[in-house]
């Protein structure tokens, strides 16, 4: 049922006598109104009964902290105290602040009641005065719209300067008199918090089921003039997509000022206008941002901000700026404890926690620890592991589950969880910032005297390099060179060869990073081991996708080299020689971040063979002349996943890629370079949400992943740059090379 609704339907039952009617536990606030008009409305009263005789004045103008409460007698306003915050005092009058403040954790409404001007007050000598002016919301105790949980009505009270002695007393029906005095003076301006951006940090968390996956974290507050901005994320903490009905959203938010009174967002984000969750729900560990804008309050002491079945945080503020935060209730007391997980979860939250220790003895350098976190028979072997590590210049270390990790109750029951997967990644010192590498791994936990340890593991492909042997570590102006300690003898002539192609590339017009992480594997056995590659491959450049955000990001950028595979000084050289073939691979890097898994394969390797000058005559003459030609096609080519993907004997596989290569080269010499970029650059300005959304969930034996969604762009992105199709480019490109 939609909560407001309910709402609605509940207001229409009003009584007369005064009762108070609450929502049920686990709905919502009612919204409320814009915050209480603070202006006084003159209101004709009976004139106040003045004292005949003169008893000593009051003290003298200003403003004076009252700051006193009282409860009422009736059961219904248990929860409602009448607060009277300070006294203004005039040459004619005395103005009290007051507030009803709902105390409690529960919204509600009040209907009936008695208005304002039933307030009375009375001096010391027994005058009594009512108020001539008083706020318009004060004539009923709940603001429009009715409570929500620590929210208070706060408007004026104006009555004439009393004749008599302090101390005075204010009497409301069915209340408590409140007496005070005019004794301390206070500041009549409100408190001027500097302009700027606060950082927050600050993570609610819900107790409703449905939200316990969903962590509400409040990032940073801009104070300006007239307005205050929260950068606010719903965040999803769960190892799995979650998604929640439409029942929430960004205007639910409320934010109560040192007095209580509770102001609406002014202005929401598109983001959160409709709801917390992103639009096809969360991924794993997604956080949905935007921005939640509220007028600027006079009183900001105390700020609270509160959002529906989610705890409170609540800001103190000085002259400086922020002083304090704390996360309370909405009403400003202890917040609930966090939710009980579930047995499931819980064993999730542990085995974090033990991969976590893992990851940071790696980072602290601390074998005892590292150790710690497995069982007795890894140790050794793990010793040997850890000892390697040292070796590479790591940095911001982090072993994590697959947010896809399922526990079953057997499993826990048993004491033994088989076959987790886990990430490995991790930067390398010296090398640029957004590369981070990553590794997949399976785990195998036992419980052993109440804690899980690490009791096998099994490497996946790309393996972390000092996993499986020994490591020595090359360094070069523009190069990280990771190798096995017997390339000790090959790795100057290796270095030489990676920076002269660096240099090559360089004047080719490509940008390279200032620090490219490259790996030479000597023997054939590793290479396989290493990137899951034959003998027929040369070289090979990775790159990993996160499409969780809103851009793809592209991550792990290396290359590997098969050392093995030039034994022979002549078999460096050539087109398919060593250094060509690390220019190759250097091509791929350095348009790393423009590729995309669906770029056309023959986009990509052409480039690579045409700026890495593997684009020779004879291999040009070889495939007119062999009838090669017509059996090659660039349509098929684009919904290929790489090339030779439906080569099954190893026929069609160099013939792909020659054809590549002179489709770059057609485009360049015909249009120009700098098209061809515009080209390149097309499909990296696809967004994640769409990739996702076109992800299948089968893949067949041939064929890209996203082979239609890359049939689709290619032909925009031709018609786009060219106006041409693939059928036109693949019959250009061959009338061109048969006339050449």
């Amino acid at each position: 049922m939609n909560l407001k609704h309910l709402l609605l339907l509940t207001l229409l039952v009003v009584t007369i006598p005064l009762t108070a009617c609450t929502g049920r536990g686990s709905s919502e606030p009612p919204a409320t109104s814009e915050p209480p008009r603070q202006e006084t409305t003159a209101t004709t009263a009976a004139p106040p009964t003045i004292a005949p005789t003169r008893a000593a004045a009051p003290s003298s103008d200003g403003v004076y902290r009252v700051d006193q409460s009282a409860s009422s007698s009736r059961s219904a306003l248990e929860n409602v105290e009448l607060v009277l915050y300070r006294a203004t005092l005039t040459n004619d009058s005395l103005i009290l602040r007051v507030g009803f403040h709902n105390i409690s954790e529960k919204s509600f409404y009040l209907a009936g009641g008695v208005g304002a001007d039933t307030f009375r007050l009375v001096d010391a000598a027994g005058t009594e005065y009512e108020p001539v002016a008083y706020s318009e919301n004060l004539d009923n105790i709940d603001p429009p719209g009715g409570f929500i949980a620590g929210q208070a009505n706060v408007g004026d009270l104006t009555f004439p300067r009393p004749a008599g002695p302090a101390p005075f007393e204010l009497r409301y029906p069915s209340y408590d008199p409140i007496r005070f005095t005019l004794d301390q003076v206070i500041a009549a301006e409100a408190l001027r918090v500097p302009e700027q951006t606060y950082p927050l940090g600050i993570e609610l968390f819900s107790s409703r089921r449905a939200l316990v996956p969903v962590l509400l974290r409040l990032e940073a507050l801009t104070v300006t003039s007239d307005e205050l901005i929260f950068d606010v994320a719903f965040v999803n903490t769960r190892r799995q997509p979650y998604d929640i009905s439409r029942g929430l959203s960004g205007e639910d938010a409320r934010l109560l000022d040192a007095e209580f009174v509770a102001y609406q967002p002014s202005s929401v984000s598109d983001s959160l206008r409709t709801t917390i969750a992103p639009e096809r729900g969360w991924l794993p560990g997604q956080a949905h941002t935007g921005k939640l804008t509220f007028p600027r309050p006079q009183r900001m002491e105390q700020l609270r901000f509160i959002f529906p079945e989610y705890t409170a945080a609540t800001l103190q503020f000085g002259p400086s700026g922020l002083v304090n935060t704390s996360i309370t209730s909405a009403a400003g007391a202890a917040p609930p404890s966090t939710p009980t997980p579930e047995p499931q979860e819980a064993v999730l939250r542990e085995l974090d926690t033990l991969l976590e220790r893992q990851a940071r003895a790696v980072e602290q350098g601390d074998l005892s620890a590292y150790l710690a976190t497995f069982t007795e028979p890894l140790q050794q072997e793990q010793r040997a592991i850890f000892e390697r590590s040292r070796n590479l210049p790591l940095s911001g270390y982090q072993v994590e589950a697959s947010p896809s990790t399922v526990v079953l109750s057997s499993d826990i029951a048993a004491g033994n969880i088989k076959n987790v997967t886990v990430t490995i990644h991790y930067r390398l010192r010296g090398t640029p910032e957004d590369n981070l590498l990553q590794h997949s791994l399976a785990y195998s936990f036992e419980r052993q005297n109440g804690n899980w340890l690490v009791s096998a593991y099994t490497l996946e492909r790309q393996p972390p390099f000092w996993w499986t042997g020994d490591v020595l570590v090359r360094e070069t102006p523009h190069f990280l060179i990771i190798a096995r300690p017997e390339a000790t003898g090959e790795l100057d002539v290796v270095a030489r060869e990676c920076e002269q192609a660096y240099t090559e590339l360089q004047a080719a017009g490509l940008t390279l990073t200032p620090r490219i992480v490259a790996y030479f594997a000597t023997t054939q056995d590793d290479f396989k081991t290493q990137t899951g590659q034959g003998s027929r491959t040369l070289g090979v450049a990775m790159s990993l996708y996160d499409l969780s955000s809103e851009e793809i990001q592209v991550l792990g950028r290396v290359f590997y080299i098969n050392g093995d595979a030039f034994q022979e000084e002549t078999e460096s050289a050539g087109p398919f020689g060593r250094q060509a073939t690390i220019r190759h691979e250097l091509v791929h890097l350095a348009l790393a971040p423009e590729t995309r898994p669906f770029t056309p394969p023959w986009l990509v390797e052409g480039a690579a063979m045409f700026y890495a000058g593997q684009d020779t005559p004879e291999f040009r003459d070889q495939l007119v002349s062999g009838g090669r030609l017509d059996s090659v096609s660039l349509a098929r080519l684009t919904r290929a996943n790489t090339l030779g993907e439906f080569d099954i004997l190893g026929q069609s596989v160099g013939p792909e890629y020659v054809f590549s290569a002179q489709v770059t080269r057609y485009l360049i010499e015909t249009y120009g370079q700098e098209r061809y970029g515009e080209l390149y650059r097309f499909f990296s300005r696809i967004p994640a949400d769409q990739v996702r959304d076109r992800m299948p969930v089968f893949i067949g034996p041939f064929g890209s992943a996203f082979g239609d969604l890359s049939e689709e762009l290619t032909t925009q992105a031709l018609s786009e740059v060219y106006g041409l199709t693939i059928e036109e480019l693949d019959a250009a490109v061959k009338q061109w090379l048969r006339r050449s």
